[in-house]
């Protein structure tokens, strides 16, 4: 497969134009041009060793090498253009004239620092380049990334590589940075108090390719879905990024702008080594598909969702590379359940050992309690725990000795470009992998070395077919996220599941 990638070049030289939106015709920007962004959360400090997420709040302050599309893949932000040697490595060339607001220019220097200090100390992004094996400078604008096996899925990957200035870290120390951090976005920080709130102010000196709208974008962590809509219906909050439930987002229709994408799949992952060992039903596949007969997924979408949710029977989110028009979801047929369970031996049902496990920081409990009822009625009894989220990540990646539940329920993020989500919970190299599939496993390692987009596609949607013709999940429900915003808004821009971008936003009226 190293002959298919390497001599590729990734020539995304064309500096796309920046997003400057002109308003409307019969609309005139406002004079006021600043913003209040209420989110769930926000990370502890504004050292992106903080956290892997917060995207809107990260690329504020800083760039990223590449940033993506709404289908994950890779397009120029930092970098202008990307290559792939012999080696493997792959080479990225900086555009010209990036500034840190110190006035230290962004070299392939800092870039080869982020990356070196980001593994060495196991920052989350770290997770995502496992494959890479050292990153050095070539001069002043080509850094390299030497890798330890050939990989395309790094491209995306680097989209969460926000680069530091090399010089100022040095001076002031991880902990002075992480009091005060500059970056090269188009924003400064003015105000922060950790994990509460973020205050920034548009630079002085022009960004080269993003053109910055706003004066000032403040963002708030506001936990509770109420107060973001008491909020916003006082004019206090300008935009709301999650955290709100169908139920709200209906209160404010016709007095908001509302967004939804799909972020993300709910589903039920068996575990196929517990399973195995404690001998349970779960084993034979009939009974694996009974369980998805069992469940009414429309009924589910349109009453926990509000009809905002979309029932799906494949391990993967519609509108992604890996999405397989050919899947349908199961349909709801208790008679057919009650069947197959006879056929496996089980005419009278059976009880699950440790039953149904969740967290509720990511699947909402009605969904939980509703899977239980719907099993329960074709006879198959299961006990359903609500784990604390520490728990629930030990168990998840196998840690602490912890084991895994029969059901496990688990709402992934959108898919990749390159499914290294749905690699997480299948990968036969990890010790006790929730599913193994050798077939499966070899089409997703095509999948990490194929730069073609068509073809990546292909490869993703065969790799999903094998896990629904295995039924290794009960997937649910393709679960929305939204984006609020005030009718006089415009510019908003969303690149990937949870990249929300406000550069290009302003106000009219």
């Amino acid at each position: 497969m190293l002959v298919t990638l390497v001599g590729i070049v990734l020539l995304l030289a064309c500096t796309p134009a920046p997003d400057v939106p002109a308003a409307p015709v019969g609309e005139r920007r406002a004079v006021r041009q600043t913003f209040t962004i209420a989110q769930i959360g926000l990370p502890a400090t504004l050292s992106p060793e903080s956290s892997a997420a917060n995207y809107p709040v990260y690329s504020a302050l800083y760039d990223a090498l590449i940033r993506l599309d709404r289908a994950s893949d890779a397009l120029p932000w930092a970098a202008e253009q990307w290559e792939l040697l012999t080696g493997p490595v792959w080479r990225f060339t900086l555009r010209p004239g990036l500034v840190f607001s110190n006035s230290d220019p962004l070299t392939a220097h800092d870039v080869a620092f982020t990356a070196q200090t980001a593994l060495a100390n196991r920052w989350p992004i770290a997770a995502a380049l496992v494959n890479v094996a050292t990153v050095r400078a070539v001069d002043e604008r080509m850094v390299d990334f030497e890798m330890k096996v050939p990989d395309a899925s790094v491209l995306p990957a680097l989209s969460g590589l926000w680069v530091l200035p090399r010089r100022y870290y040095e001076e002031v120390g991880r902990d002075g940075f992480a009091t005060k951090p500059i970056g090269s976005g188009p924003y400064e920080l003015v105000e922060f108090r950790g994990g509460d709130l973020v205050r920034f102010r548009k630079r002085a000196t022009p960004h080269p390719y993003r053109a910055a709208q706003p004066s000032e974008l403040l963002f708030r962590s506001i936990p509770e879905g109420t107060a973001m809509v008491a909020g916003f219906r006082t004019g206090e909050l300008d935009i709301l990024l999650g955290n709100l439930s169908p139920d709200q987002v209906e209160l404010l229709k016709g007095s908001a702008q509302i967004e939804t994408r799909y972020s993300g799949v709910n589903y039920a992952l068996f575990s196929q080594a517990e399973n195995q060992q404690r001998g349970t039903p779960l084993t034979d596949r009939r009974v694996r598909l009974a369980l998805n007969y069992a469940v009414d997924r429309a009924a589910l979408a349109a009453t926990v969702y509000r009809g905002y949710a979309r029932p799906v029977s494949q391990f993967s989110v519609p509108e992604s590379l890996s999405w397989n028009d050919e899947l349908s979801p199961y349909p709801y047929d208790p008679a057919r359940a009650k069947q197959l369970l006879a056929e496996a031996g089980y005419p009278n049902g059976f009880t699950l050992p440790v039953g149904i496990e969740f967290t509720p920081q990511t699947t909402n409990p009605q969904v939980a309690t509703a899977l239980q009822s719907y099993l329960r009625a074709v006879g198959v009894e299961a006990a359903v725990s609500s784990l604390e989220l520490a728990v629930f990540l030990d168990k998840f990646y196998g840690r602490a000795g912890q084991q895994k539940g029969d059901l496990f329920m688990v709402t992934t993020q959108a898919e990749s470009a390159y499914g290294q989500n749905q690699r997480t919970t299948h990968d036969c190299q990890r010790p006790n992998p929730w599913w193994c599939n050798p077939a499966y496993e070899r089409l997703m390692e095509q999948v990490q070395l194929e730069p073609d987009r068509a073809r990546r596609s292909a490869l993703l949607r065969q790799a999903i077919a094998i896990l629904y013709q295995e039924v290794a999940h009960i997937d649910l429900l393709a679960i929305p996220t939204f984006v609020v915003q005030q009718p006089n808004i415009r510019g908003f821009l969303w690149y990937a599941s949870n990249a929300q971008n406000f550069d290009a936003i302003f106000r009219v009226g």
